[in-house]
């Protein structure tokens, strides 16, 4: 058990930064759109996860894991980039 541990710990490690990388890409989105409106694209929701879910099927992995993740994941983002850009636009 302690080396799956481990192991887990080595995936988390891994994933944790890419994680900051893609809100400080959302946050820099919440700066470039001109309408509040535009934050939430239900099109590029459907988008993103259509993506990650071909990903995860080619990788043969667990595809409800995956999209439901990505969900909840782009459903925190949105809400960021709401904070963002109404931070930025409350001039």
């Amino acid at each position: 058990m302690t080396e799956l541990r481990a192991e887990i710990d080595r995936v988390d490690r891994l994933i944790v930064p890419l994680l900051l990388e893609r809100i400080k890409l959302i946050a820099q989105a919440g700066h470039i759109k001109a309408d509040r409106d535009a934050v939430r694209d239900n099109w590029r929701i459907e988008d993103v996860v259509s993506k990650v879910v071909a990903e995860a099927k080619k990788q043969a992995g667990d595809v409800a894991y995956i999209e439901a993740i990505y969900r909840h994941l782009i459903e925190y983002s949105i809400n960021h980039e709401f904070t963002v850009w109404d931070d930025v636009n409350e001039s």
